[in-house]
């Protein structure tokens, strides 16, 4: 329930934002800007969580902006209501904790439970990337920004390695995404899975750009996606 009301919170808030832009203000003329949402990400990099035990998971928007000051970067939280946070560093809002992770770098993260990962398999809209962004301070210059999804997961060292085959057998299935990195041991027939190590990474990418990492570590998977919804 929580989440379900921080989700419409959420929406609302993006709506009142008006138009993308108000994420933020691109430094550059016509630059791409692409978007994804966090129930796309989840199915793209977990299809399948039976037999797996979720171990930790969150979501994070990473932005550039040229000429960020510590006066700019406190104005922009302060009107958006971010607080610092209790831990000693950061920043906290709702659920979101912000980081200033370079000079002129802020890391908007969103830790992620069982229940908000089963939440988004059935929900019908997920938590955008561009919605997201918008908890992250206006009316400020955008160098780049990226998305990324990160998941572990464990389950005996059989069923790693066949949610790992799953995984990228959906996503190649399609012609949007292909392999770019594997171990020589990788094959697309099932068949040839007896032969890979113990310890392994699959890359995949897709054509608009979204990279996903499964680093499978006997019973253990990394899951990482990527996607640079603003270029740099």
């Amino acid at each position: 329930m929580r989440w379900l009301l921080l989700l419409s919170l959420l929406s609302g808030c993006a709506k009142c934002g008006g138009e993308a832009a108000d994420a933020g203000v691109d430094s550059g003329a016509a630059r791409v800007r692409r978007s994804t949402d966090l129930r796309t990400a989840l199915i793209q990099g977990y299809p399948e969580y039976r037999d797996t035990a979720l171990l930790e998971s969150s979501a994070k928007v990473t932005r550039t902006i040229p000429g960020l000051t510590p006066a700019l970067r406190d104005e922009g939280l302060s009107k958006l209501k971010w607080l610092v946070s209790d831990a000693g560093s950061g920043w906290d809002l709702n659920r979101f904790h912000l980081e200033q992770v370079g000079p002129d770098t802020l890391q908007l993260s969103l830790p992620l439970t069982v229940e908000d990962v089963g939440h988004q398999f059935m929900s019908p809209v997920g938590l955008s990337s561009m919605e997201m962004a918008m908890y992250l301070p206006r009316q400020l210059p955008i160098g780049k920004e990226t998305f990324e999804l990160d998941l572990h997961y464990s389950s005996s060292a059989e069923r790693c390695l066949i949610r790992v085959r799953q995984a990228v057998s959906l996503l190649i299935a399609n012609g949007q995404w292909r392999v770019t990195k594997a171990p020589p041991e990788w094959s697309p027939d099932a068949a040839a899975d007896t032969g890979l190590p113990e310890d392994f990474l699959v890359e995949v990418t897709s054509v608009e750009g979204a990279r996903l990492t499964f680093h499978r570590t006997r019973g253990q998977v990394r899951v990482h996606y990527a996607l640079v919804t603003v270029d740099g």
